[in-house]
């Protein structure tokens, strides 16, 4: 599994790329044979000038063997956007699974 971490307009870089690869590896190690590579992109949208609501964003685009997944969160603060971004992952992932494993939506 590929797993790439992508940081773009933050100062404070601090622990938040561990943070997030952390986060990633245990909600997708389940999954881990059918994931092939994983982008995790999280962004302050204004820039570190601006203090506005809802500035930072996560977005993970995750390839599997059956298709892709694009889960994208907004919010105030890196590790909560980040921990329900992943959340969101692991639902999607689960029912993706499921969902070929019953073989629904396979024309």
């Amino acid at each position: 599994m590929d797993l790439q971490i992508v940081i773009r307009n933050v100062q404070r870089q601090d622990n938040l790329r561990e943070f997030a690869a952390a986060k990633l590896s245990r909600a997708l190690e389940r999954f881990e044979d059918r994931v092939l590579s994983v982008t995790m992109r999280l962004e302050d949208v204004t820039g570190p000038a601006k203090q506005t609501e809802n500035n930072i964003r996560c977005a993970i685009d995750l390839h599997l063997r059956t298709g892709d997944l694009h889960i994208s969160e907004q919010g105030d603060d890196f590790q909560p956007v980040i921990c329900t971004a992943v959340d969101r992952l692991k639902a999607a992932l689960s029912r993706e699974v499921s969902r070929h494993k019953r073989g629904i939506g396979e024309g």
